[in-house]
């Protein structure tokens, strides 16, 4: 099978210097773990624990038997077995998540910005899981559910709109034990959530190499249910993480490294995915950048290091922009770091949807995102060569003033080229006669089309009941209650 073509940002004695700095800072100088819990569970294992500073050292032997033990292919799975997908991609091609975490949704409508709400939440759902290259969606935030429980809403919300594979995340500890008691209720037991996950659940680093009770219970939970992790680093490059690209992905790989540890340790086998969400600090403004050079040349270079070095699948950001508007700024941004990380070698690219850096989410973004993933998979995939491709015979049968329109090796590939029908290419005079309309304008439209056929996934009485009443007891127990949040 043809693979598709990568690019080198590092070589292979920097990638050799990096793995070993990697092992010689994770034996030597280790993580913060601030969770007395896996404190103990990491300590029996034979991990160096000092508990006074809750500091953990991981054994070179440690490090590499889990590098041995995790996973190098699996299957991301969703509520239905049509949305599942292998990683690493079998082409090399990659799959994409929509945007996560999402306060602040443009309404189309309006016009303007306005906060996530149940019912926005639920739309975006499901147009996500009827747009074709669309593969994961990402757990967005309500505001018009209780602050406390917001991460249960919304997962709710998410399981009960569409059958694709999810993204999610714990806002605080006290979340977690409901999260996966709602993951019981959809799946149904134990044994069918092991063996359909239905999701991937992603715990992040406190950068720079620590990590919060939040994340290890989530990594604990993961463990014990069979639920794909995806490690990943936050770090900053010039606030949490050194300044320079190759100190961010050293800082980054560290962390990553570390979460693969521990998850094997917890539960050999546990599938894992490296994630790599580093970011710039704009050091005239304070904020953390997506979109820049530096950002993106960074992401390229650790999802290289990591797949190639840890042998694990890899997630990054790359349909994000640091635009509020679906502007120029957003389709460069939203072109090039896709392209620049598929070539790098990662199999997931999520950010489908958004704008404005990490805050703000587009249904029209989304669908314009959708329709780029078909074009830069075509420019990233690899030129077919063979015999029949190269029509030799063709171009020997044609005279000088001849042409192929006509022949049989044209009506047999004609159907290949893609055509999405948001980008289009009329003539002048034709775009002058019907009213020429943007790209944004266009998309619009599709959006209005779509959102007339939405609806939801055909779902169980009993089980949305106990889907909803899992939501209910979350609010009971942490609603107003001291500690929550």
């Amino acid at each position: 099978m043809p693979h598709n073509p990568r690019l080198r940002f590092l070589t292979e004695n920097e990638e050799i210097l990096i793995y070993e700095k990697c092992l010689n800072i994770l034996s030597n100088k280790g993580v913060k773990i601030e969770y007395p819990k896996a404190l103990a569970i990491l300590k029996r294992a034979g991990a160096d624990v000092d508990d006074k500073a809750e500091q953990v050292r991981f054994s070179r032997d440690m490090i590499e038997a889990a590098l041995e033990t995790v996973p190098h292919s699996f299957t991301v799975k969703g509520s239905h077995e049509k949305h599942d997908f292998v990683v690493p991609h079998p082409t090399g091609s990659f799959y994409t998540s929509t945007c996560v975490q999402t306060m602040q949704y443009h309404d189309p409508d309006i016009n303007t910005f306005v906060d996530v709400t149940r019912q926005s939440l639920a739309e975006w759902t499901q147009l996500a899981d009827r747009l074709e290259n669309i593969h994961k969606i990402a757990m967005q935030t309500p505001m018009d559910v209780p602050y406390e429980t917001a991460d249960v809403h919304s997962l709710n919300i998410h399981l009960q709109n569409t059958s694709k594979p999810l993204m999610v995340l714990a806002y605080c500890p006290e979340t977690v034990d409901f999260l996966f008691e709602l993951m019981l209720a959809k799946a149904g037991s134990v044994e069918a959530l092991k063996e359909r996950p239905m999701l991937l659940t992603y715990p992040t680093s406190l950068s720079p190499l620590q990590f919060k009770p939040m994340d290890m219970e989530t990594i604990l939970q993961s463990c014990r249910y069979g639920v794909p992790v995806v490690a990943n680093s936050l770090a900053i490059s010039g606030a949490t993480a050194p300044i320079t690209v190759a100190g961010t992905v050293l800082l980054a790989s560290i962390e990553i490294l570390a979460m693969v540890v521990m998850t094997q340790i917890f539960q050999p086998g546990t599938p894992v995915i490296g994630s790599v969400y580093t970011t710039s600090m704009d050091m005239a403004t304070g904020n953390a950048l997506l979109g820049n050079a530096e950002s993106m040349l960074g992401r390229a270079a650790a999802s290289q290091f990591i797949k190639n070095r840890f042998d694990i699948p890899v997630e990054t950001f790359s349909f994000m922009t640091d635009s509020y508007l679906s502007d120029g700024q957003a389709l460069v941004e939203k072109s090039l770091m896709p392209a620049l990380l598929d070539l790098a070698g990662s199999d997931i690219q999520y950010g489908a949807g958004r704008l404005g850096g990490a805050t703000a989410a587009s249904p029209i973004q989304l669908i314009i995102d959708d329709q780029l993933f078909t074009i830069i998979q075509k420019c990233n995939g690899p030129v077919v060569v063979n015999d029949d491709t190269l029509a030799l015979q063709d171009i020997l049968d044609n005279s000088p003033d001849g042409n192929f329109v006509t022949t049989d090796h044209t009506l047999r590939y004609c159907r290949d080229n893609i055509r999405p029908s948001l980008f289009v290419a009329d003539s002048l005079d034709h775009r002058q006669t019907k009213g020429a309309k943007g790209l944004y304008e266009r998309a619009v439209e599709r959006y209005k089309e779509l959102r007339m056929q939405l609806a939801p996934p055909s779902l169980p009485d009993d089980i949305r009941r106990d889907m909803n009443s899992v939501v209910k007891k979350a609010d009971d127990h942490l609603v107003g209650k001291p500690g929550s949040k």
